[in-house]
Formats: structure tokens, C-alpha cells, sequence
């Protein structure tokens, strides 16, 4: 018992309560983290932050033993490590407020979406203006608390702190105004949003809209399969089509270009030359017939079984005929898998021009270059 007494500094029963509270509050903290950041923002980030806000609380709980020790043995010592710990808690305090205060807005204000298989909330205009004003508030008090815990009251006035951050604000604000803006444009037009399939002009990939944040879009290229990261101003100088927002419930339209040579007509009137026409005509139309028969039949092949495939003679070249075939897609899925994106957009593409192959072969029509292909045989010759 003496050597507990002589262990712990003498204190006055305010002056422990203080310290259990502060005490058991970090442990409780350190406890519950992973389930109480879960509660307000579950998602693939998560992990990152529960280890970042746990050795939050075992460097402050590291803080507040070396303040008791000091407290004990230096008679001068004026509580510096305990003031880093409460500065440290109320970082944390502030950073879990904002967490808790974005889930209730985005809960309040936000866009419910079904997002593979999950009920989930996202940002809306509402919802991301409400973040700004509370991110603000939540910035201002926790400044105010670390100063009082430092008892820097001078900090408060006009010349202070607040006076330098406002400052700082204004001289930077060509920075991180433009995507704030570009940021709440996006959400205020509502044809942008998480789990959208996306085609940025200039470049030949698609995406899928991971995360729209106050700086910065998340995206995942589908083809290739990494992510990509675009701030909200460049995002938004760029014409966006938004595949996964079709125009008509016919579905996606995409086209397939085809090269058949020009068919041997024979005949000396008018009319026989008509017939051979119309003869190859058919056969034509039949090939693509036949290939929309296979596709309709595959459960693979993500098209809309209801829209017949479109076909017309696109261009006349020097070697040989040129048509085009438009199909329609299914709707795209709700969904961020890029597997899975990638099998209904890319892998159906696919399968639709197999299937025009397999039809040719059987229709006994070339999808050869004739022309290209005799001097390839002449010159193999």
C-alpha cells in the first residue's frame, strides 16, 4: 500500500475523477473503435482509420502515464503531456463528430441506392452543403478547445489564430474552391453518382464512379482494372457520358463494322441484275439475323432481347462494302465489380461479333478484305 502511495502522485479527488474519466474514455475508445467507425462509415477505408484512431488512443494513453510520472517526481512540471493527449483526444473527438454528423446528413438529405445487393446513402447536394457547415463548425470548436486546454486565450483575438486561418483560407481559396464548386455541381445535377458507369472525353476507357468526395472523383477503369483518381475541376471540364443513365429503355447502342466484298452480279438486263442484288440482299439480312437468334438464345450475351439488331450498308469503299450493326445492351447492373461490368459491357461486344462470324461462316460470306486479301496471296505466291 506504501509503495502504491508513494508510486502515484498526490492529487485531489477532483483533480483523479479528471483522470479516471480521461482515462477510462481513452480505453472505451480503444475498445469500441472498429464497431463505432463501422456504425458511421463502413467501406474498403475503414480498416486504414480504425488503426489510425487506435494508436490515437495508445499515444495518448502513453501521454497520460508519463504525465503521472512527471507529475510525481517534478515539482515544476506543468502537465505538458497531458495537454498533448487532450489535444490529441480532441482531434479525435472532432474527427469522430464529422464521421457521425456526414453518415446522419447523407441519412437525412442523401440519395438512397442499391448498390450490389446493399441499401446504401449517398452525397447529394443537400447533403454535401450540410457537411461544409458542419466540417466548418466542428473545425472552429476543436481549435477552440485545444486552446483553452493550452490556456493560449490570446490565440482568440482578431491578430489570433482564427485571424491566420481565415487568412490562409482566403489566400489558397484558388486551390480548393474550384473542386468544392465543380464538387457540388456534380451532386447538384444528380446524373452523376457512386456505382455509374462512365466515358471521360479523351480518354478510350470506361469507368465506374467509386466515390465523388469535397476534392477529388474515385474511379475504376473497368478494362484494365486499377483506379483512378481525377480532381473535381477536371472532372467536370471534360464531357462525361454516363452510360449506366440511358436515354431510351431500348438500351445502350453500340455499333460493329463489318467488310464484305462486293458480290459477283451476272446477268444483262435490269431486272436479272436486280434479282442478284436482292439475293445478296437476303443473305445479308439473314446473317445478322441469325447471329441476333444465337445471341437472344445465350444467357451470356447481355443485349435487350426485345430490340431486334440494326444493320445498314454504311459506306461503299474501293475494296469493299462496309456495314454496320447496332445492338442494345441490357441495363447496365448496380454494381462496382469491374468483372462484372466488364463481362456485360466488353464481354458482350465480344460474343455479338462471334456470333456474326459464326453466321458468315454458315451463310458461306467473307469477312475478308478481298481485295487486301488477293495481294497478300499474290505476294505469298
Amino acid at each position: 500500500m506504501d509503495a502504491i502511495q508513494w508510486i502515484l502522485p498526490e492529487l485531489s479527488h477532483t483533480q483523479w475523477l479528471v483522470h479516471s474519466l480521461i482515462f477510462l474514455t481513452n480505453v472505451a475508445l480503444l475498445i469500441f473503435a472498429r464497431p463505432l467507425l463501422q456504425m458511421v462509415q463502413a467501406g474498403i477505408d475503414s480498416d486504414t482509420r480504425i488503426k489510425v484512431f487506435r494508436a490515437l488512443n495508445i499515444l495518448v494513453l502513453v501521454l497520460h502515464v508519463l504525465d503521472l510520472a512527471l507529475i510525481r517526481t517534478n515539482v515544476g512540471y506543468e502537465n505538458y503531456f497531458i495537454n498533448v493527449g487532450l489535444s490529441l483526444m480532441a482531434i479525435y473527438g472532432g474527427l469522430f463528430v464529422n464521421s457521425l454528423a456526414s453518415y446522419f446528413s447523407r441519412k437525412r438529405f442523401g440519395h438512397q441506392k442499391v448498390l450490389d445487393g446493399k441499401k446504401i446513402f449517398l452525397d447529394t447536394y443537400s447533403s454535401r452543403l450540410v457537411d461544409l457547415l458542419l466540417l466548418m463548425v466542428i473545425t472552429l470548436t476543436t481549435l477552440y478547445v485545444i486552446i483553452k486546454i493550452w490556456g493560449a486565450d490570446s490565440l482568440l483575438e482578431t491578430t489570433g489564430i482564427f485571424g491566420i486561418l481565415i487568412a490562409f483560407l482566403a489566400f489558397t481559396s484558388s486551390i480548393w474552391a474550384p473542386d468544392i464548386i465543380s464538387g457540388l455541381i456534380i451532386l447538384n445535377t444528380e446524373i452523376l453518382e457512386d456505382g455509374d458507369v462512365v466515358v471521360i472525353d479523351r480518354h478510350p476507357d470506361e469507368y465506374v464512379i467509386s466515390k465523388v468526395t469535397l476534392i477529388y472523383v474515385i474511379l475504376y477503369d473497368i478494362r484494365n482494372n486499377h483506379r483512378t483518381l481525377i480532381r473535381n475541376s477536371q472532372f467536370t471540364q471534360s464531357k462525361i457520358d454516363n452510360l449506366s443513365r440511358i436515354a431510351s429503355t431500348d438500351g445502350i447502342r453500340q455499333p460493329l463494322t463489318y467488310k464484305i466484298g462486293y458480290p459477283g452480279i451476272t446477268g444483262t438486263s435490269a431486272k436479272e441484275k436486280t434479282e442478284h442484288l436482292n439475293i445478296f440482299k437476303n443473305k445479308i439480312d439473314q446473317l445478322f439475323r441469325q447471329a441476333f437468334e444465337a445471341c437472344a438464345s445465350n444467357k451470356d450475351v447481355k443485349i435487350n432481347n426485345n430490340k431486334m439488331f440494326e444493320w445498314a450498308l454504311t459506306s461503299a469503299g474501293d475494296y469493299a462494302l462496309e456495314y454496320t450493326l447496332w445492338f442494345y445492351l441490357e441495363r447496365i447492373p448496380n454494381t462496382k465489380h469491374t468483372s462484372t461490368l466488364r463481362k456485360h459491357l466488353m464481354g458482350t461486344a465480344y460474343r455479338v461479333n462471334e456470333a456474326v462470324y459464326t453466321a458468315s461462316v454458315i451463310a458461306d460470306i467473307s469477312l475478308a478484305t478481298p481485295a487486301l486479301l488477293e495481294a497478300q496471296v499474290r505476294s505469298e505466291g
